[in-house]
């Protein structure tokens, strides 16, 4: 939901307007198989959105009203959008759902009620969820009314390796920090409202139509990991210590001073407004979060990689051993593995390996 602070203005001063998620990804691993979803009229209707017949190329599914796109979203097969969600979904793969949240429906209704949607969507459908869902990607901005612009590129003290600005004319209106995973941009919303984006609901919510510029925070999928936000949970709990470590380590706006060290500039205005706007938000304390699960996680799959690798071999030696019968099938094989272990197994050696390795692992030992 929108949270709008109103505060005095103290000469030419920065003023927080408003600050929120303007824009979110997350992707939900659902049963689509053997839900209610007609794939085939799905396919259909991409068809009739190709040929350019929009208007037969919408559908309703889960009480939901979709426009059908002429092509998906790769890796996803079909594109299904409406004013408050673009769906990009396939049947037979996991995530099998990847939901972009648009901007004016997160002012207007917020995450939370947006999320719940979603899940009521898959409900409806009869979509078993089979996982928690992902945060692949939050933007979040912090709109401020800043009558006067007294700082450049310069200005920034950023670990960011790559830095861009935009001009027009003379007139310098975006900044950017970074690439990838955390991309920082400072902005003049005004223009980017005029020239591109035509969200002018935004004047409406600010209260005024000149002299707003926004610090936005564009964080993906494994700083968010980093951070220890995975579901919608986890972002509203911790967005605050993610966006304090960002805007106190990543990158800060200075006023020179004649120091040589940038570092120990004075901050700007700005950045002082901003810092204090997040301390307001959510947080416990950290600035990055460590789960020992994770680690386990990926060593499990590097030995479910290794022994899919070894279950390929057995298949091409049982085929040159039958010829007759070929290659096995994936899951004939594991039917016939008790066969292939069964001279090297023992209930006991078992039993006594694995806790072997078990006390091994639990100091540090793979």
């Amino acid at each position: 939901m929108t949270t709008a602070i109103h505060e005095t203005t103290n000469g030419a001063h920065p003023r927080l307007l408003l600050h929120g998620l303007d824009s979110l990804y997350v992707c939900y691993n659902l049963d689509l198989a053997t839900s209610a979803i007609d794939f085939a009229e799905l396919e259909y209707r991409k068809q009739l959105a190709r040929d350019r017949e929009e208007g037969k190329a919408t559908i309703e599914i889960g009480g939901e009203r979709f426009q059908v796109r002429a092509s998906g979203r790769h890796p996803y097969r079909f594109l299904l959008t409406n004013k408050d969600f673009e769906f990009a979904l396939a049947e037979r793969m996991h995530p099998s759902l990847k939901v972009q949240f648009y901007s004016e429906a997160l002012w207007r209704d917020g995450a939370k009620s947006l999320h719940e949607r979603v899940q009521a969507w898959a409900r409806s459908i009869g979509a078993k969820t089979l996982k928690l869902e992902q945060v692949i990607r939050a933007d979040w901005a912090f709109d401020f009314d800043l009558p006067f612009v007294d700082f450049g590129e310069d200005h920034f003290v950023t670990r960011a390796r790559k830095n861009s600005k935009w001009r027009d004319g003379r007139h310098v209106q975006t900044f950017t920090l970074g690439t990838g995973d955390t991309v920082l941009r400072v902005y003049d919303k005004i223009a980017e409202i005029e020239n591109t984006s035509n969200k002018a609901w935004f004047y409406d919510l600010w209260g005024q139509r000149e002299n707003v510029w926004r610090v936005e925070f564009q964080i993906r999928s494994e700083r968010l990991k980093a951070g220890g936000i995975r579901t919608l949970a986890d972002l509203e709990d911790q967005q605050g210590d993610l966006l304090r470590e960002l805007a106190t380590g990543h990158t800060s706006l200075r006023r020179p001073n004649g120091d040589s060290n940038r570092a120990r500039w004075p901050l700007h205005p700005l950045w002082t407004a901003l810092e204090t706007a997040i301390e307001k938000l959510p947080q416990f304390g950290l600035c990055r979060h460590y789960d020992p699960k994770n680690a386990l996680e990926y060593r499990y799959r590097k030995q479910g990689q290794a022994l899919y690798g070894h279950l390929k071999g057995l298949a091409a030696l049982s085929a040159l051993l039958h010829p007759a019968k070929g290659a096995p099938s994936l899951e004939t094989l594991i039917a016939k593995l008790p066969e292939a272990v069964g001279p090297f197994h023992t209930d006991i050696h078992w039993a006594s390996e694995i806790e072997r390795r078990l006390r091994q692992y639990e100091v540090g030992q793979w």
